[in-house]
């Protein structure tokens, strides 16, 4: 975990700087979730990285704690959040083992980019699933590796064992669907906007 923490420290400031692959995708992202909050919620985003989407939802909600393991995309965070002068928004560096999950606390848990970087989705997704309010949503954009093309599959590997890359963990769309309905969530959105890219919603 360390390692990996160390990898995402040394790209923060070129991450935070990165634009989003798509501007449409992401910002339809948004209102999907944004459907799911009201002024009363209270939100937790684990692998937050430098903040921008906790950021945007906090005028929707009552509340939003935001963890990620890198001292450095938090710190990009926390600039940010003083930048806007946003006070409902709480950064820490966690690892996503040492989230305290609080059972049933959330309204929604928010988990981008992050579940093909975990390496126990089983146990993760279970804490998500205690941890959320009856009703409560899990919201979750995901790489979907086995479905990419071959290059890309045979090129991560290599770039990882170089640090140049993190490591993955790999499943389809369908794969994580089920692993999500194994725990006892309800499918509530699933879409596949592009091959190997998966957002979902999963309801409690």
């Amino acid at each position: 975990m360390s390692t990996a923490a160390t990898f995402w420290d040394k790209v923060s400031l070129k991450y935070a700087n990165k634009a989003v692959p798509s501007e449409a995708v992401y910002e339809e992202k948004l209102k999907r979730t944004q459907k799911l909050f009201n002024k009363n919620s209270i939100v937790m985003e684990f692998g937050c990285g430098t903040g921008t989407t906790s950021l945007i939802h906090s005028p929707f909600v009552e509340e939003i704690i935001a963890y990620d393991y890198s001292s450095g995309m938090i710190d990009i965070a926390n600039q940010k959040k003083n930048e806007q002068q946003i006070e409902n928004v709480t950064f820490e560096v966690k690892s996503v083992e040492e989230i305290p999950f609080h059972t049933e606390t959330y309204d929604v848990i928010m988990a981008h980019s992050i579940l093909h970087l975990t390496q126990n989705n089983d146990q993760v997704l279970k804490n998500a699933y205690d941890a959320l309010m009856p009703g409560g949503y899990l919201v979750s954009s995901s790489g979907c590796i086995k479905e990419m093309n071959l290059f890309i599959r045979g090129l991560l590997p290599l770039l990882t064992s170089v640090g140049k890359a993190p490591e993955i963990t790999k499943f389809t769309a369908d794969e994580l669907i089920d692993l999500h309905k194994k725990i006892g969530f309800k499918v509530y959105d699933a879409w596949k906007y592009k091959k190997g890219e998966l957002f979902l919603i999963a309801k409690k």
